[in-house]
């Protein structure tokens, strides 16, 4: 069971003010509709069972060398990526990972094999519905209530044919790739297929920007509504950051996965989590994994020691 908003998917778009997240619980601002939640059950909004083990120990309190050796301090500013048993984790795996964090507070961006592109799959949805609201801003045109109904659907439940629909509409590949120039992509390659864009974390991590933090590409009503579908996707689209945070966390995550023929499966996650001091936003990509298991284990275990190594 998942949360659905009672009276339609989406409330309206129309650029004039800010839409607060306090609306989404039932509480009435002017110009924005009413909604109501049903409860969400325990593991959609962080963490769900079955989450792989952090390499990272969570505290210094044990009583074995071996493992007070690996526990990592209070707060490290040097690349989590570096971390000792992090940085073991990766060294054992045998995807190919590649991976970058942006630390909201610190402002620091941490990066692991930078530069490696790997495509998209249905992680480039959430840059398709970052181009829909960028034009409607442009045009002064709000979403059309069967726009915010493929939107919901693209992103909470990853509807393939939704996100076919509204690639069409906002201009495809050419479309895409002038809005992501736009915001300071620099390693991505369109495609005039919406899942075959190889893309880098780091230049993800310019897309979440624009997504997670006030800009002058989206306006608020615009980034709160991209950020609230992705904060309500369905618990069987979820893993990766959407496991590897604590359940009380406020985490907007869209994965991605495909299995390709020649090298094996492709698993990504991308997004955002706020919670106990902590805000950053990050990417991990894996390709070359030898099934769908391996690889989202590698994502939501790496997901996982970010967020234990990342201390306010």
């Amino acid at each position: 069971m998942v949360a659905r908003r009672i009276g339609g998917p989406y409330y309206p778009l129309n650029g004039k003010g800010l839409v607060m997240r306090r609306a989404l619980l039932g509480i009435a601002l002017p110009g924005t509709l009413l909604l109501l939640l049903v409860a969400i059950p325990n593991g959609v909004a962080g963490s769900a069972g079955g989450t792989p083990s952090s390499t990272i120990p969570t505290s210094s309190s044990t009583t074995t060398t071996a493992v007070t050796t690996t526990t990592m301090p209070t707060h490290n500013p040097d690349n989590p990526f570096t971390s000792p048993a992090l940085a073991a984790y990766l060294r054992d795996r045998t995807n190919n990972v590649t991976a970058a964090v942006y630390d909201v507070k610190s402002g620091e961006t941490f990066t692991y094999r930078n530069g490696v592109r790997e495509v998209t799959a249905s992680m480039v949805k959430v840059d398709i519905l970052a181009d829909l609201l960028y034009e409607s801003q442009q045009n002064d045109k709000p979403l059309t209530a069967k726009q915010q109904s493929l939107a919901y659907s693209m992103i909470e439940d990853s509807n393939n044919q939704a996100a076919t629909t509204l690639w069409a509409q906002i201009g495809g590949r050419d479309a895409i790739d002038a809005f992501n120039q736009l915001i300071g992509f620099k390693e991505t390659l369109p495609s005039w297929s919406w899942g075959d864009v190889a893309t880098t974390p780091l230049d993800q991590l310019q897309l979440l920007k624009v997504i997670a933090l006030p800009n002058a590409i989206l306006d608020n009503a615009s980034r709160l509504y991209e950020m609230t579908l992705m904060e309500h996707v369905i618990a069987s689209e979820r893993f990766g950051l959407g496991w590897g945070s604590p359940a009380r966390a406020t985490v907007g995550v869209k994965d991605g996965y495909y299995p390709e023929t020649a090298t094996g499966w492709q698993l990504n996650t991308t997004g955002f989590v706020e919670y106990q001091g902590r805000f950053y936003l990050a990417t991990i990509m894996c390709a070359d994994n030898p099934n769908e298991t391996y690889g989202i284990s590698t994502v939501t275990t790496v997901s996982s020691d970010i967020w234990k190594y990342l201390k306010p």
